[in-house]
Order: C-alpha cells, then sequence, then structure tokens
C-alpha cells in the first residue's frame, strides 16, 4: 500500500500542471494582497490626521466661546432700554410719535396731489410723550409715508403694535402700480416735515373698508420705536368722478345738487330747479323765508334725509354782508345775512344778536321778520358786520335807512 501512496503522489505530479505554471499567478494574488495592506495603512494614517484636525477645531471653537458670549452680552446690553419697556408694558405707549398736524378731506380723488382741507401740504411731526428733551437724531430722522386700510385702528386706540401696523399696510393690485405715488421718503427737520408732491394712482373701493389712511413711519435704525402717526379714514375715488363732488363745506354759489343726498339730475335736482332753485344760496334763502314751502317741494324726501340736506347747507359761510330792515312804528331796525337769516335787532341804540335776545322780544322779531320778507327790497346789502361783530354801513356812512331811523328817534324823543 505504501508504495502505491507515492505512485500516486509522484503520478498526480506527472500527470497535472507543472508546478513552474503556478507561479505567476501566486504572485498576483500576493501583489494584490501587498496592495490591501498599502490601502489600509493609508486609511489609518488618514482617520489619524483627521482626528488630529477635529481636536484643534474643536480647541479652538472652544476658544471661542466667551468671546461671543461676550459679544452677544453686550448687543443685548446696548438694546435693554428699549426691550425691558417693551417686556415690562407693551401696551405702554413709546416716548415719541409721529403726527398729521392737519387733516385731509372726506373725499381724495386720483391723480391730484394729496393736500389738507386750506390746499396745504400735509405736515408731519413728532411729538414726545413726557420728554423734557427730545433725542436729536428722532429731530432728522427718515420717514415713510405709506397708506393703509380704512378699518386700522377702527377702536381709537392710543398706541398699537409694529406688527399691527404693517400688517394695515395696502398692497398695490395687481395690474395696477403702485396706490400712492410721489416723493413718500421723507427727512424731518427739527422734527418737521412737508408731505408736498404724494398722489394717489388707486381708488379705495377694493380694500375691504373701501376707506384708506394715511400713515408715516420711522426708518432709520434709531434703537427704539416711534409709534407711527395715521390720518382719519378717507374715500379715494377716480378722477373722473370730481366733478360730481359733494364739498364737505359748500359754497352759497355751489348748484344746490353738491348738497348731500342730491343727486344731479336726480329726482331732488329736477324738484328744486322746478321751482327756481338752482343754488345752494336759493335753497337756503327759501328755507330762511319759508321752511315749509322748502319742504313740500322735497315732500319725497325723509325727515332724515331732509335733516342731512338742511344741515350740510348750514355749513356754507353767509359771508359779512347784512340786510337792514325797518319796523315802521317800533323804531326797531332788523338785520338779516345774504342767506336772509335773521341775526339781530338794534333796539334804539343798542344791537343785540339774536341769540342774545330774551324770549318774548325774540318771539317779536320772528314776528316782524316775517313781515319783512314780505317787504325788504333785497336791493343789495347795506351793512357790514366786522371782526369785533359791530354794525357798519357799507358805504363808510349813514345810509338812507339809517338816517331815517335816526330821525325817528329823534321826533320821538322831542314828543
Amino acid at each position: 500500500m505504501p508504495p502505491k501512496k507515492r505512485e500516486l503522489e509522484q503520478g498526480g505530479s506527472s500527470g497535472g500542471t507543472p508546478p513552474s505554471s503556478q507561479a505567476p499567478a501566486l504572485k498576483k494574488r500576493c501583489r494584490s494582497f501587498d496592495l490591501e495592506i498599502r490601502g489600509c495603512r493609508h486609511l489609518q494614517e488618514l482617520a489619524a490626521a483627521v482626528k488630529v484636525s477635529l481636536e484643534a477645531a474643536l480647541e479652538a471653537a472652544v476658544a471661542r466661546i466667551p468671546e461671543e458670549v461676550a459679544k452677544a452680552f453686550t448687543s443685548f446690553l446696548s438694546r435693554a432700554p428699549s426691550l425691558c419697556r417693551t417686556l415690562v408694558d407693551q401696551n405702554q405707549p413709546p416716548r415719541y410719535k409721529l403726527t398729521f398736524t392737519n387733516g385731509l378731506g372726506s373725499e381724495i380723488f386720483t391723480k391730484k396731489v394729496i393736500c389738507d382741507t386750506n390746499g396745504k401740504p400735509l405736515k408731519i411731526c413728532v411729538i414726545a410723550n413726557g420728554q423734557d428733551e427730545t433725542d436729536p437724531r428722532i429731530l432728522c430722522a427718515k420717514i415713510r409715508v405709506v397708506v393703509l386700510d380704512g378699518d386700522f385702528n377702527r377702536h381709537n386706540q392710543e398706541c398699537w403694535t409694529q406688527e399691527e401696523f404693517n400688517n394695515s399696510t395696502v398692497r398695490p393690485r395687481d395690474k395696477v402700480g403702485a396706490v400712492l405715488t410721489g416723493d413718500l421718503e421723507l427727512s424731518l427737520t427739527n422734527g418737521e416735515a412737508y408731505l408736498h408732491s404724494a398722489t394717489f394712482i388707486d381708488n379705495s373701493k377694493f380694500v375691504r373698508s373701501g376707506k384708506f389712511r394715511l400713515g408715516v413711519m420711522v426708518i432709520d435704525n434709531l434703537g427704539e420705536r416711534v409709534q407711527e402717526g395715521v390720518t382719519e379714514p378717507f374715500t379715494v375715488k377716480e378722477r373722473r368722478g370730481e366733478g360730481y363732488r359733494k364739498h364737505d363745506i359748500p359754497s352759497l354759489n355751489d348748484d344746490v345738487w353738491r348738497l348731500k343726498n342730491i343727486s344731479k339730475d336726480g329726482a331732488f335736482h329736477a324738484a328744486l330747479r322746478g321751482s327756481g332753485i338752482l343754488f345752494v344760496k336759493d335753497f337756503l334763502r327759501l328755507y330762511y323765508k319759508d321752511e315749509q314751502g322748502l319742504r313740500n317741494i322735497l315732500i319725497k324726501a325723509t325727515e332724515l334725509a331732509w335733516t342731512t340736506i338742511v344741515e350740510h347747507a348750514k355749513k356754507c359761510d353767509p359771508g359779512r354782508e347784512l340786510y337792514s330792515f325797518l319796523v315802521e312804528g317800533n323804531s326797531v331796525l332788523l338785520f338779516f345775512n345774504s342767506v336772509y337769516q335773521i341775526v339781530g335787532a338794534k333796539f334804539g341804540d343798542y344791537y343785540l344778536p339774536f341769540n342774545d335776545l330774551e324770549k318774548a322780544p325774540k318771539e317779536l322779531v320772528i314776528q316782524w321778520s316775517k313781515v319783512a320778507y314780505e317787504n325788504i327790497p333785497y336791493k343789495g346789502p347795506d351793512y357790514e358786520m366786522d371782526d369785533d361783530g359791530k354794525l357798519r354801513p357799507i358805504n363808510q356812512g349813514m345810509s338812507m335807512l339809517e338816517h331815517k331811523f335816526t330821525d325817528l328817534m329823534q321826533d320821538r324823543n322831542v314828543c
């Protein structure tokens, strides 16, 4: 048996692949194994280098932490007064606030320069709430005028948050462009600024309230908040509708349809026009001469509409010119303004305004005024009222009527 084993081993050697043919494969395996070992060593070296770098970075970061904390703490301290005021009482008003010192009308038209009710530029100023001295930075701060929804601060609160103000800013509509244009960023000078060239491009119909407000805010970083200023709400209409505008304070020569509740070419306008009442002056003259007659002309108007029309008409300034009427046999001179409203009476040398008369003489004056309405010529005013409330003949001398009145009084004294 043993000899056979050796034979098999020898036969295996002689019958298989020669040893020299296995050498290249073995070398290839060794080379691959060597590369793997080198790769592992390289990864170990790389990991060690990364560890060293991370340790150095962490040490540097830890070293910088006190410095960063110190900077953050210093920044906090610089803002601490305003932050503390906010945290203590958010409803407490800021130390300073902006305000519009003159008001706008209730209606504004697009493409017209914004101005106050007297045609002057809007004035903006800064007010200090209980401060003895005003921070000089605020007196020359930069401000911006914006458009707000008319519902903003509808409860008339004394203060609001900046977020509430910003959330009420009106955004422009698509394809329309800016709501307000012009020089909207201004600089305060001694705490004051004027808005000269702002113009509305869009009307106020598209907002929830149908009205706008103007707001003004500080855009400089002053380290504390300055409360924004706002106007009263107003309506912005297209300029083409200006021809139908109702004036807040009508004039005597305005067309009668300028009065509230009277539409141009509407039923009330037609009724008044048919009775010869074309202007506000005509309306008021008939009202004071014959109120019931005027009411009959506007018989279809409700009591509320009638009251609104009359109250609007009474806002007119009648002027200083007066008409006089001598009550025969009573030596009393009555005075009426340009719309025939009784304004006073002269008893002898004493003039008394109508509202200062006692009940009994007032009733007499009312009765005499009815006679005057039927007989006074109204050719032209013969008196005027000066700034001190004193009567003065328009011709700078005694009018013929006053001469007649004086002569009558002298004759009565002689008798």
